[in-house]
């Protein structure tokens, strides 16, 4: 639910079906700027994940401390923004481009979030290679397939697909790489009918286990099972 302000909110429609951008007076005027020179640039880059379900606000804060205390429980990670179902909190980076990926991330996590989740709910629980991965997927494009059999002898290798936060600040970069790998081989097999399948059934209260099997005739963990083992054997015969 989005926070009150007190300043006026300057209302920027785009392009993508549903998605609104909410500007506060004291959002950064960086920021303010380039979304005002960039909403339908960003707006066309979300549209091919689906539509948004209400407005977003972006809310820029000056300490990463900040951020931590937006959340509900306390995390290892070290944060640069967190997202909600209607509101993404920030510290603007110091580049455009920066700002860019940044801003491209988290509206992936809300446009995910806002698909996903019951009317009058909460965000269902969603694993790490799925929540993290269509956002890395949106924000930075394509990974490159050779590049996974950098992990494919990691030590956690089972259990990076639902890292937590501990797991995640242990070792970002591999739990990150592999969300991004794991969804788009998901993606490419599934494409829109399956998250579009995927998000529906969220939305009718079923788990996501539960949902996967349902959009994609198939067990979730052997599923993931199946990916992982295709990236050992990759690696072991290159």
């Amino acid at each position: 639910m989005q926070r009150k302000s007190s300043t006026p909110i300057q209302t920027v429609p785009t392009s993508a079906p549903g998605l609104v951008f909410l500007l506060p007076d004291d959002l950064d005027a960086a920021s303010r700027a380039f979304v005002l020179d960039n909403a339908d640039a960003l707006a066309e880059h979300l549209q091919p994940w689906g539509r948004f379900r209400q407005p977003v606000l972006l809310q820029s804060v000056g300490d990463p401390r900040a951020l931590h205390a937006e959340l509900a429980q306390p995390t290892h990670l070290e944060l640069r923004a967190v997202a909600t179902l209607d509101r993404v909190v920030f510290c603007p980076p110091e580049t455009t481009d920066d700002l860019r990926v940044l801003l491209l991330h988290e509206l992936g996590h809300v446009q995910c979030f806002q698909r996903c989740t019951p009317t009058h709910g909460r965000v269902p629980y969603l694993p790490t290679w799925f929540r993290e991965g269509l956002a890395l997927r949106i924000a930075h494009g394509r990974p490159e397939p050779k590049e996974r059999r950098q992990f494919a002898h990691h030590p956690d290798l089972a259990q990076l697909p639902n890292a937590d936060d501990a797991q995640i600040a242990r070792d970002p970069q591999a739990a990150y790489a592999l969300a991004a790998h794991l969804f788009t081989a998901w993606h490419d097999r599934f494409g829109t009918v399956g998250l579009t399948g995927l998000y529906a059934a969220t939305r009718q209260g079923h788990p996501f286990a539960t949902a996967f099997q349902r959009a994609c005739h198939q067990r979730l963990n052997e599923y993931v099972e199946q990916w992982l083992a295709a990236v050992r054997r990759e690696a072991r015969t290159s």
